[in-house]
């Protein structure tokens, strides 16, 4: 059964989809990188997630019939802070209503807050710990609250996250106990304010939107690929609930994706995990293009240090990849033209194909200075700029490699919002615009950092790449 499961999984490598985006790579990287990164998906598959999970039974309760069985735990939860605003308040009021746990404890860990969130954890948290700016890191601030916890769970929250109900926490302690659960974590709903790009990751975290189930998650043979294991291993620190004896065993040990870290380490070990669909909190962000441009860097960094069977294609060419990403950022910064000519509403398919032409279309603009987005990503592109011989010859669709994945982007964001609108209006199109700028420097992000590991593998990391490299990794 395993040797035809196997064989199955090494002819699908030759479907027309894997054989055309083979060619599709040829173009954009190379033949002999393409083939090398093909050689090496075909010994180590990506993979999916697992074809069956075990589903969490919700717990039986009738809120409007009964009370809920008291839990009788206290519960520590650690919260890192640093300026957060009216949310932080909210936060506190939404923790001390919950119902059906017999003690909570408020641990704040502020790292140089200047607005008023000291004031109002002084007031209202059961502890305030003070670490300066340069201590934080998303590991040290978690651990530096946890050792001054004294419940039997622990609970790390975000300080912009806020609970939907009164029975939130009872509904994540219940699941850890009735299952023998190390740690359970919760979905998302996005505010109302958040902006389309981020709305779509969420979805996208759901598991392409197919699963509404509560799971259990633990090692099986899916791990035996790069998708298979992110999956199983998920937790979020957005709000995950863990046994306290099992963290001090384990502990965050990374400075970045430190939750992902301890799923991957927890599951390797045995323990079982939870991921809570029908318990959310309310939790979004609008964030500029540049953080995602950070953010791509980062996680492509991470996963390769992570999980050994994470693939990505060798970029060594540094000028021609800043050519392609100054080259898209001239493209993605005009694009707000293309709605002030259409007359809306428009279908949703028509608006993307106006999209999709103008991104196509040749160019050979540099970066132009009244066409900035984000201030900061136009600061990074003035510096590609300087960079070496970047030539701007006229761009080719099959081979920028970033167009492609823009591209690529803006058919699922498309195929999505066509399952929730029938046509554009004004606003929702300045929405895509805004969603696709984030897209692109999401996708320039990884493959600055796919410049970056292909010549460190090498030794040949030059002095700009790797002061772009601190750049990069600072901050996020």
């Amino acid at each position: 059964m395993g040797w035809t499961r196997s064989y199955r999984s090494k002819l699908a490598a030759f479907s027309f989809e894997n054989v055309a985006k083979y060619w599709r790579y040829c173009h954009l990287y190379g033949v002999n990188n393409a083939t090398r990164l093909a050689l090496r998906r075909f010994r180590t598959p990506k993979g999916s997630p697992p074809a069956s999970v075990t589903v969490l039974p919700s717990p039986a309760l009738s809120v409007a019939e009964h009370a809920p069985p008291r839990i009788e735990k206290i519960i520590s939860v650690v919260i890192p802070t640093r300026n957060a605003g009216s949310n932080v308040d909210q936060l506190f009021r939404r923790l001390k209503s919950q119902e059906g746990v017999k003690d909570l404890e408020i641990i704040v860990v502020d790292s140089g807050s200047t607005d008023g969130t000291l004031t109002v954890a002084e007031r209202c948290a059961t502890k305030l710990v003070q670490i300066a700016p340069e201590q934080f890191s998303h590991s040290f601030a978690r651990n530096t609250g946890a050792e001054r916890a004294t419940g039997d769970y622990l609970l790390f929250m975000v300080q912009d996250a806020l609970p939907l109900t009164n029975l939130w926490l009872w509904e994540m302690a219940t699941a850890l106990e009735t299952n023998s659960l190390a740690a359970v974590s919760c979905a998302e709903y996005p505010r109302a304010d958040s902006d389309l790009f981020y709305q779509f990751l969420i979805h996208n975290h759901r598991g392409s939107g197919d699963s509404n189930e509560d799971r259990i998650l633990s090692w099986d043979e899916s791990c035996s690929t790069y998708t298979g294991m992110r999956w199983n291993a998920q937790l979020s620190d957005v709000a995950t609930l863990i046994r306290r004896d099992v963290f001090e065993t384990y502990r965050f040990q990374r400075n970045y994706a430190e939750d992902l870290d301890l799923g991957f380490r927890l599951i390797r070990d045995g323990q079982k995990l939870g991921y809570l669909q029908s318990t959310r909190v309310l939790h979004s962000h609008n964030r500029p293009a540049y953080y995602f441009l950070k953010r791509g860097y980062v996680d492509a960094r991470f996963l390769v240090e992570l999980f050994s069977s994470f693939l990505y294609p060798a970029v060594d060419d540094k000028a021609r990849l800043y050519s392609d990403i100054i080259k898209m950022y001239a493209k993605v910064a005009k694009l707000g033209r293309v709605f002030t000519v259409l007359q809306f509403p428009l279908p949703v398919g028509g608006f993307v194909d106006e999209l999709r032409s103008a991104l196509q279309a040749h160019a050979t603009d540099t970066v132009v200075a009244d066409q900035a987005f984000d201030t900061d990503l136009h600061g990074l592109m003035e510096c590609l700029l300087k960079e070496d011989d970047v030539s701007f010859s006229i761009a080719d669709a099959r081979t920028n490699m970033i167009l492609s994945h823009v591209l690529d982007y803006l058919d699922r964001l498309g195929m999505w919002i066509s399952g929730v609108y029938d046509v554009v209006d004004s606003n929702l199109a300045r929405d895509i615009v805004q969603a696709v700028h984030r897209a692109f420097a999401l996708y320039s992000g990884t493959h600055l950092a796919y410049l970056y590991m292909t010549l460190a593998s090498r030794g040949e990391v030059g002095q700009s790449v790797a002061r772009l490299d601190r750049t990069l990794l600072s901050g996020v």
